[in-house]
This record gives structure tokens, sequence and C-alpha cells, in this order.
């Protein structure tokens, strides 16, 4: 073995502290996912009319749940992170599912579970979000690391990645879990790319999806429009919007979060190398090949 390797190897290790696995799945370990949370929102059967965001970490969640909230209450509300994840939009593997108990329906939620380990009702409605391999990858990479969560440098971050030696495991095996439910009555699929392009179109969409009531209340109000469209933008998000974090240790203080980094298309492309887009995409090939999602990922 060339010192090279075992470098990567050493790197692809390191995050052996980081993760748990939990009925044959791995998920993060740290004093924000309980394990009994964890279990708790895989054992949760929706209730009726509730709405989950699904999602694999980094591609996109932050921008659904803030499109979704806007589009319900009508332009009211527009809480901090914080509370969002905690309380308007709990994030169940972190918060557990008692949370739920004290909302108000419709009930927002979200996480990042893979489809067939959740429990399911018809007369939910999920909402799930997927992003380009090569960008999540990266923007994944970047959150870790601003959280210490990940193994010291990028390549051995991306042998990871490529395994499923991460959180929530492998990211086509994640997508296309959901992907295979994408004609579901309530399954609404959101591009990341798509939502960017043609941001207005796809926030009616997603009205549509919610309810008549909700989609009618764009179509005949245009300022409610604009005004969650600019407050949806990357810009807008990152200057209003911060995360804190706990810091290592026992009743240590929280920390701010740079939560927002770029949020653009391709810069996946121009932060992995060429060998490691090229591992990427025939991982892609060999996982796609059945799949809508080679044609629309795969066209340069």
């Amino acid at each position: 073995m060339t010192v090279p390797e075992e470098l990567t190897l050493l790197e692809s290790t390191m995050a052996a502290d980081d993760l748990q696995n939990i009925r044959g799945f791995l998920f993060p370990k740290a004093s924000l996912f309980a394990k009994n949370n964890i279990e708790d929102t895989l054992d949760y059967v929706p209730h009726d009319d509730d709405i989950i965001i699904a999602s694999y970490p980094k591609t996109g969640t932050t921008l659904l749940q803030y499109i979704v909230i806007q589009i319900v209450s009508k332009g009211e509300m527009y809480p901090d992170m914080d509370d969002c994840l905690f309380k308007h939009i709990p994030y169940l593997e972190a918060t557990g599912t008692s949370v739920l108990d004290k909302m108000e329906k419709p009930r927002i939620y979200k996480h990042h579970c893979p489809y067939n380990m959740v429990q399911k009702n018809d007369k939910a409605k999920c909402l799930y979000t997927y992003r380009r391999p090569e960008d999540t990858a990266i923007s994944y990479y970047h959150f870790l690391s601003i959280l210490e969560s990940t193994p010291k440098g990028l390549n051995g971050y991306f042998e990871n990645f490529l395994s499923g030696n991460i959180g929530y495991g492998n990211y086509f095996d994640h997508v296309l879990s959901f992907y295979a439910h994408k004609c579901d009555e309530n399954m609404l699929l959101v591009s990341y790319e798509k939502l960017q392009l043609n941001k207005r179109d796809e926030i009616l969409r997603i009205a549509k999806f919610l309810g008549e009531e909700y989609y009618q209340s764009l179509i005949e109000d245009e300022q409610l429009l604009e005004k969650i469209l600019e407050r949806t933008s990357f810009d807008y998000m990152k200057k209003n919007l911060s995360l804190t974090h706990p810091k290592s240790g026992k009743g240590a203080e929280r920390k701010t979060v740079n939560f927002f980094r770029k949020g653009v298309i391709g810069d996946g492309k121009k932060s992995l190398s060429s060998e490691q887009q090229e591992r990427l995409k025939n991982m892609a090939v060999k996982k796609l090949k059945e799949s809508e999602l080679f044609d629309e990922w795969m066209k340069e």
C-alpha cells in the first residue's frame, strides 16, 4: 500500500465515531441524535394531512422547508432556523416525535430517512428534494467540516460518501428509494436544480400539491408570491437566517454555524478532481441505469 493510499484509509476511518448503526443503517452519532429519537422517527405513523419534508442532507432541504412554511402560512411565518428546526418544522431525528403532539394542523416536519425505513400514511403529503450528486457531496463535506464531524481532508470524506460509510448512507440508494414512488398521489419530488432555475413555476407546483387553497392564494396575490420568492432567495436567507450548534462537551455553549455557503449549481465539479468526478459518474451510471434520473443527471 502506498503512502497516499494509507492516508486515505486513515482518513476514511476517522469518522467511525460519528456514526451509529440503527436497524442496519448508518445515522449520525452526536448528542443531537439520540438513538431513541431516531427509532421513534422510524416507527412514527404520520397523521392525516401531515406535510413531511424528506431528503438526503444538503440537497435543498432548508430552501424547501421555508418555501412550504411560507406557502402554508400565506407569508406570515418566517421563523429563525433554530425555531424552525425544533418547533415549526421539527427535524425528527434531533427532536424526537413527542414535539408533534404540541403542533397545530397542518403539521409540517422533516427527516433524512430513506423511504423504506419510515412508516406511511397515504393521506399525508410528502415532498422529497434531491440534487446533483457532485454538488450534494461537496455541500455535505463543507457542512460536516463546520460541525467538525468529518475526516480531515476531502479525499477521505469522498471515499466515505462513495461507499455510503456516512450519515444517511449511499446517496444514490437514498434518492432512488423515493424516486421509485414519484407517481404516488401523495408524493412530490422537487429537483434542486429545477427549483433554482425556475423558482416561480416550481413554487406554484409545490403550492398546488399542498392544496388548491394555497395555489389560489398565490395566483390571486402576486405580492404574496413575490414575497415568497424574495424570502427564499439564497442571498436573503443567508443574510437573515443562522443556525446555532452546541460545541463539544457537556453543558458547552452553542456556536453560530455559517449554514449557507454558496447554493449554486456546479460547485461540485469545481471542487472534485477529475478522477473523483469519473468515479462518481461511474457509480451514477451503475445505480441509475434503470431510472429517469440517469438522463436528468448525466446530461452535460
